[in-house]
């Protein structure tokens, strides 16, 4: 393994970077990533920058060349002028400058496979005239290409011999030229031979490692090259957040901004807490982020971005990530990298009061209502619906609201079970480790907890709030307590519409001039973040 030390334009001016593992520059287009990659490359030795703007055209016949000369032509556009500025037009096109080196990196390539071939042929001879036994054929440039290849593309063939590229279907022999490859094919096989031809030691900057190549194909592909390099340095340039987060054991570095002079550099520290394409996702925001339940198109991410619209919507699954997330990117130095205001909103799911009120203090706010789907069940969107379908609005609310307290009512039991469940789960989570760590005393520490919990008191607490609520008919604090996915699809059938006809229309409508007054309605039962926001 070689060590390597990367000088950087702004602090850490110079990076230790130990068993050449590879690093990756992620941020979002315009933040200087390119502009960084050629001061890297100017700034440093032994550097070979693979640029962005590549040609792909690969030449029927590989005019082979010698191994200096190639790579001269590679590394500075010229066999002769031995000059980084030369390749770059002497500075006016670092950037932006269409490099044509294909045939260039093909003739390094068959030019390392003839001196591997020469090398092994003059060993035997030497071998068999001191009557020794020849050694096994070692592994050669070519075999490090078609392993790689077949990797990658297990179904296609592909023959590099007497200065020509083809390739086949693996169950077709025709053979084909390079020029009929895919785009894909080719921009392979050129950064393969582009990575392999490099002499040990060597920086390679990659900038774009994604461009051309199918996502499946693009993991694979760096992988097998990476496996082949480990006598380099491999620094990827790229905004895809999916492959930066693939680079596991890289060191990454967040390009914030560029102003044309200086950079705004951030070094991520690996976190245990924090998924690395998460930790992308808010680091490549502009707007503050807030943490929701739910997948991606769940109603939570389809309706938050309306209510919230100053806020980045990151949904994070579950509950329990989001109270995670949010108080992992709020605390230590995590905060530091990237001084954004980081939110989380829940379901209300039960959570008594005290908990609302603790969470907060962890900047995560709970919904008004018991969920999420129960924010498109509130009296004034079921009108608004009912409006928009011309039906008589009372009547229709007055069918959704007998429908969700009949359910309610059948449910009963259910509903008491779960919340005071909840309740003593979160009582016994406030276990404590006691002075002594014996048996003995975690055994009392233990009956001291379970004594203190009061479960009549809790079973007798729920049981009266869920009464008042029926002998009240107080709808807003139903749809606070009432966990039941299902009443969406019941809704539906009041409006004649398909199980998911409704939440969709809702999502429809809000996108239409109803905007302003399904949001309006809606905030009322949603906490108000911009407030928040506002007052720090």
């Amino acid at each position: 393994m070689v060590d390597f030390k990367i000088k950087l334009p702004c602090a850490p001016h110079e990076l230790p970077i130990k068993d050449a593992q590879t690093i990756v520059l992620i941020g979002a287009n315009g933040s200087g990533k390119s502009h960084l990659g050629a001061w890297i490359e100017l700034n440093n030795d032994n550097v070979l920058r693979i640029s962005a703007q590549r040609a792909l055209s690969i030449p029927e016949v590989i005019t082979v060349k010698s191994q200096e000369n190639s790579w001269n032509k590679i590394n500075y556009g010229s066999e002769t002028e031995l000059n980084k500025n030369y390749k770059w037009d002497w500075g006016r096109k670092y950037t932006t400058q269409l490099i044509n080196d294909f045939e260039s990196v093909l003739s390094a390539f068959f030019a390392i496979k003839n001196k591997e071939n020469d090398a092994y042929v003059q060993d035997c001879k030497l071998k068999e005239a001191k009557g020794e036994e020849k050694g096994n054929v070692p592994v050669m440039i070519d075999d490090k290409v078609y392993e790689i290849w077949n990797s990658v593309f297990p179904h296609r063939e592909i023959l590099l011999k007497d200065a020509k590229v083809k390739a086949r279907v693996a169950q077709n022999s025709e053979l084909y030229l390079a020029r009929e490859m895919s785009d894909g094919e080719r921009v392979a096989i050129y950064l393969i031979c582009q990575c392999l031809i490099a002499p040990s030691g060597t920086i390679i900057v990659i900038d774009e490692p994604e461009i051309h190549l199918h996502k499946s194909i693009m993991l694979k592909l760096w992988d097998k090259i990476e496996e082949y390099c480990g006598d380099k340095l491999l620094i990827y340039i790229t905004h895809d957040l999916d492959f930066a987060a693939s680079r596991r054991e890289s060191q990454k570095i967040w390009v914030k901004s560029y102003d044309g002079k200086e950079w705004s550099l951030i070094l991520l520290e690996a976190s245990s807490d924090i998924p690395d394409s998460l930790m992308f996702e808010v680091l490549g925001n502009r707007k503050p982020v807030l943490f929701v339940e739910g997948e991606r198109g769940s109603y939570d991410n389809q309706l938050y971005p309306y209510i919230y619209e100053h806020y980045s919507i990151i949904p994070c699954h579950n509950c329990s990530n989001v109270i995670n997330m949010t108080k992992a990117f709020n605390n230590g130095k995590v905060k530091n990298m990237h001084n954004y205001d980081i939110k989380g909103l829940i379901d209300r799911d039960y959570l008594t009061e005290g908990e609302v009120d603790a969470y907060r203090e962890h900047n995560v706010f709970a919904l008004k209502v018991a969920e999420v789907e129960n924010l498109y069940l509130t009296e004034k969107v079921v009108k608004i619906v009912a409006e928009h379908l011309v039906l008589k609005e009372d009547e229709i609310f007055a069918k959704v609201k007998e429908m969700v307290f009949s359910e309610f009512r059948a449910d009963l039991e259910n509903q008491l079970k779960a919340i005071c469940v909840k309740e003593i789960r979160h009582d016994l989570q406030g276990f404590k480790r006691p002075s002594e760590s014996t048996p003995e005393s975690l055994r009392a520490a233990l009956r001291g907890l379970m004594e203190s919990v009061n479960i009549e008191e809790i079973y007798s607490k729920n049981k009266s709030r869920f009464n008042q609520i029926l002998s009240t008919n107080n709808y807003d604090e139903l749809l606070k307590v009432f966990n039941n996915k299902g009443l969406l699809k019941r809704v539906s059938s009041i409006f004649e519409l398909k199980p998911d006809a409704y939440a969709n229309l809702v999502l429809r409508l809000i996108k239409t001039s109803k905007k302003g007054d399904i949001v309006g309605a809606l905030r009322q039962y949603v906490p108000n973040l911009d407030e928040e926001l506002n007052h720090r």
